[in-house]
């Protein structure tokens, strides 16, 4: 009940800045920043409160969302920097990159974790 209340609240929060900011380039400027945050939070918690390393899925998660809080971290970087912080024409790129073989390796990850459960599920006959 709880993760439903914490969830209705978020959307709360974002339809209230998509609705009561006149400029919706901030109004999306704003949720970056946010799920920047959340982002950060989650590894944290994740990776101190968790065995995330323990499954390839856990390491998985932990760097896909590491993607995510980098690069919304970026985004609001770019923002803050109007667009001219040191190195950003690589940066960008090589986190756009970083996302995608995370996603790669997770699509990997995935397959490899169907098979084994359909295998154990067939078992010996």
């Amino acid at each position: 009940m709880k993760r439903y209340l914490v969830l209705l609240s978020a959307c709360i929060v974002g339809l209230l800045v998509i609705t009561l900011e006149p400029e919706r380039e901030d109004a999306g400027n704003i949720i970056l920043g946010g799920i920047a945050t959340v982002s950060w939070v989650f590894i944290l918690v994740y990776m101190s409160r968790s065995d995330w390393a323990a499954t390839a899925a856990g390491r998985a998660i932990l760097r896909l969302v590491l993607c995510i809080g980098l690069l919304c971290t970026q985004g609001v970087a770019t923002i803050l920097t109007g667009y001219s912080y040191p190195l950003r024409d690589w940066i960008r790129p090589g986190l756009l990159l970083l996302i995608f073989l995370t996603l790669v390796d997770l699509c990997v990850v995935l397959v490899r974790i169907q098979r084994e459960e359909r295998h154990r599920a067939s078992g010996p006959a």
